[in-house]
């Protein structure tokens, strides 16, 4: 490595002024007259924002390689201000979701909340594959409303949030069947008694609770092979955007407008 292309932190050890890594991009905005700010979440240094210097001129290469949900392998250089993205080269364009208004407004929904809840340049893997598994999964059809169940839970657990299922939040009992309830500023589902007593609490199934579970453990594969009822599908659903609200203090735009459209043309369907 030669010396042009290291320099040196705060506290005087030498870094790469070049850096390399595999994102896909959850967010871009236009900045300046030619230029578009970038945000990614990638496998080594988590969320990071970098400016992609032309990338709106015609015949710049750049703009190509960095379309919204695009796996995209890039080449960036450290700046003083911001970093800027050098070179990119899309590894997995994911161009079938970008057929449908509503796998891209899925896709829009899981972009949005992993800029929400990770944190810039700390590197999280388990965020990273969520957000693959998920955009790979829209992009084989196959079902987006368990799709985006998985990902919102995969996302809470990678930042740190995900609900307490196991044990009561109130009062500490092991969670059995029937009667329980959810309490989201309490981060988690409570007893019947617990439930009883604290009127911000909802209702949950027991369906609900086993399907959280079997999500939490990683079965993803297994439960994309059985046949799930919308109702159950939703009911969780409403849980965890809940959930999601509540943490990232926020309305969900991408959520928002999907259900909009969701209610319109798929009343029916997850």
């Amino acid at each position: 490595m030669t010396g042009n292309e290291t320099n040196r932190n705060a506290s005087g050890t030498r870094r790469s002024r070049l850096y390399r890594c595999e994102g896909i991009v959850i967010r871009r905005r236009d900045f300046g007259e030619a230029d578009r700010l970038v945000t990614l979440l990638t496998d080594d240094c988590g969320k990071i924002r970098a400016l992609a210097k032309g990338s709106r001129r015609t015949k710049s290469r750049l703009g190509g390689h960095l379309e919204p949900y695009a796996r995209t392998n890039v080449l960036i250089a450290r700046g003083r201000n911001l970093d800027i993205i050098t070179q990119a080269q899309v590894r997995d364009p994911m161009s079938h979701l970008r057929t449908s208004e509503r796998s891209i407004l899925y896709a829009a929904h899981w972009a949005e909340l992993a800029d929400q809840l990770m944190v810039e340049a700390q590197e999280n893997r388990f965020a990273y594959g969520a957000l693959v598994r998920a955009l790979t999964s829209l992009e084989h059809d196959r079902t987006p409303g368990l799709t985006s169940r998985i990902c919102e839970w995969e996302f809470l657990s990678a930042a740190g949030f995900q609900p307490e299922l196991l044990v009561c939040t109130g009062c500490g009992v092991k969670i059995e069947p029937d009667g329980n309830g959810l309490d989201v500023e309490a981060g988690g589902v409570v007893c019947p008694r617990c439930h009883g007593l604290e009127p911000r609490s909802r209702d949950v199934s027991n369906d609900a609770l086993r399907l959280m579970r079997a999500i939490g453990r990683g079965d993803g594969e297994v439960l994309h092979s059985r046949e799930l009822s919308s109702q159950l599908i939703g009911e969780v659903e409403g849980i965890l955007i809940q959930y999601l609200r509540s943490v990232v203090d926020r309305e969900l735009q991408a959520y928002k407008i999907l259900k909009s459209l969701e209610d319109t043309l798929y009343p029916s369907a997850f």
